[in-house]
């Protein structure tokens, strides 16, 4: 089959929705250009009037107006260079936090979930998280009792050795089903915050 066809054969997908999630985006979308629109006023501001002054001593301001372009630049670099940091920790950490908690649930524990900071975003995306974790434990609990119920209900009447051997390998699934749900993984995590 060539690619022609493959591709084809294959919808394609176009993405129309650009703010997803809209209270997030706008508010950082408006932030950024809230700063950089008053950063270009007050540059512009200072420009003129340095214009104007230069005009009035009948001066070329040139050098200066280049140096005030350099100054600002650079403040404005380094104010958005600030700004990202404390906005990607503000992200980042929470990121971490639940990347770890993945890990524990991959491993077959239950994580002993934290909320997250004050300020921190994705706390809509955490509380889903949050919510399917329990979900899942809950479920995990469910199948222990489950199994307990039918590991009570079948032992007076395992009689051959292969009936006992499946009895105690449902006994370890029980076992270490009732482990991760019973003993959740506190303090092995450390915050980021």
């Amino acid at each position: 089959m060539s690619d022609d066809t493959h591709n084809a054969s294959r919808p394609g997908y176009t993405r129309r929705t650009y703010l997803l999630d809209r209270e997030f985006q706008l508010k950082y979308i408006l932030l950024l250009a809230g700063m950089g629109a008053v950063s270009l006023g007050v540059f512009g501001l200072l420009a003129h009037r340095l214009h104007v002054s230069s005009v009035s001593a009948g001066v070329d301001g040139g050098q200066s107006l280049l140096w005030l372009t350099a100054l600002g630049s650079t403040g404005m670099g380094v104010l958005l260079g600030l700004f990202g940091l404390l906005f990607t920790h503000r992200v980042a950490g929470p990121v971490h936090v639940m990347s770890l908690y993945v890990a524990a649930l991959a491993a077959g524990r239950y994580p002993r979930l934290r909320p997250l900071r004050k300020k921190d975003e994705l706390k809509r995306f955490f509380d889903r998280f949050s919510e399917a974790v329990d979900r899942i434990r809950q479920r995990e609990a469910d199948e222990a009792y489950a199994l307990e119920v039918a590991l009570a209900a079948l032992k007076p009447v395992a009689t051959t050795p292969e009936a006992r051997e499946a009895l105690e390998t449902l006994n370890q699934l029980h076992t270490r089903k009732r482990q991760a749900v019973d003993n959740p993984t506190g303090g092995a995590f450390k915050s980021v915050a």
